[in-house]
């Protein structure tokens, strides 16, 4: 691997190269990343959308999210009608002081979340159900950051039916920050999501916990370091 693929290779942005007919030739790390968020082909079709009319490169600055990535702007290059690239050109992501971190306390997460179902079944009829992996050890986390943001995602759903809550290790991925790489775990709440969920205040709270929130179909899910007691 010579210098200029070193680049793209570790480069902060996604970066994929397809041929003519949307299959991946080439990408790197951050693309492989971004494709457990969403589909190639729909990255594809994006490119195809905002090609120059004529061979080259073209520059467009717009908001996308797929997941946990939030993107400014994408380039689109294409030289011959045998292969087309595409650049995401990513936002940086919010992440709070060491110092810190270096302040939290070690929890039960099982507890935390037993408390947070407690306060909302109160106001529900339909309760929850829950599937959760008996093996994460007490993490150091904000207890009541904790607890008020899955209050508030809880409030997301209607009453017509029980949310679904999951609560495992994701494997493959770490979140890096302050130097450091921690394991991921991951808590999804799945139901009957109402029409009007205040995502960017679910996010900010996430944030405050250097993880964050994603919607996928109808579930809503919190992605945050597992910083070991």
């Amino acid at each position: 691997m010579d210098f200029y693929e070193k680049w793209l290779e570790y480069d902060y942005n996604p970066w994929i190269l397809f041929d003519a007919h949307g299959k991946v030739l080439t990408l790197n790390q951050e693309a492989q990343f971004l494709f457990a968020e969403v589909t190639p082909q729909e990255i594809f079709e994006l490119a195809v959308s905002y090609a120059n009319q004529s061979y080259g490169f073209k520059t467009t600055m717009m908001d996308l999210e797929y997941g946990k990535y939030e993107f400014f702007g994408i380039m689109v290059g294409y030289e011959d009608n045998d292969a087309i690239a595409i650049r995401l050109y990513q936002k940086p992501p919010e992440r709070i002081a060491e110092p810190h971190i270096k302040e939290l306390t070690a929890h039960n997460i099982y507890t935390l979340i037993d408390l947070a179902v407690s306060t909302a079944s109160i106001s529900r009829q339909h309760g929850f159900t829950t599937t959760l992996d008996p093996t994460l050890p007490e993490i150091k986390i904000d207890p009541e950051r904790f607890v008020s943001l899955l209050t508030h995602l809880f409030d997301c759903f209607e009453d017509s039916e029980p949310i679904e809550i999951s609560l495992s290790l994701k494997t493959g991925e770490t979140l890096k920050f302050e130097g450091k790489r921690y394991p991921i775990f991951q808590l999804a709440a799945k139901g009957a999501l109402a029409g009007a969920c205040p995502m960017a205040q679910l996010k900010q709270m996430a944030n405050a916990l250097n993880g964050y929130v994603t919607h996928k179909g109808n579930a809503l899910i919190l992605e945050a370091p597992l910083i070991m007691a």
